[in-house]
């Protein structure tokens, strides 16, 4: 497929960006894309080059998430407010989701 298209060919995905600006990086090993992160009323985001994680890595980069927010002052205001038990039911659902 990607012989096929040009570079300033519009994507096939439909997008309406070139294929240069689109899917030509996902289909380009050799391509260096630069990672970037932002935060939004949606939480967190980061975009990386590389494959995408695996559900242990997600696992793994969640228990890291909620550890850092048991530690956090963050969480004294959060038990002081809702108690203990609810704290956690709310803490479960901070969770690292895959994009």
């Amino acid at each position: 497929m990607k012989g096929n298209i040009g570079r300033n060919d519009p994507c096939p995905c439909g997008s309406g960006q070139k294929f240069k600006r689109c899917c030509m990086m996902e289909l380009s090993p050799q391509a260096s894309v630069a990672s970037s992160s932002w935060i939004d009323r949606d939480g967190f985001h980061v975009v990386a080059p590389g494959l995408p994680p695996t559900q242990e890595q997600l696992e793994q980069m969640t228990k890291a998430y909620q550890k850092h927010i048991r530690t956090s002052p963050m969480w004294k205001e959060m038990v002081q407010e809702f108690g203990k038990e609810k704290a956690e039911e709310l803490l479960q659902q901070c969770r690292v989701k895959p994009g």
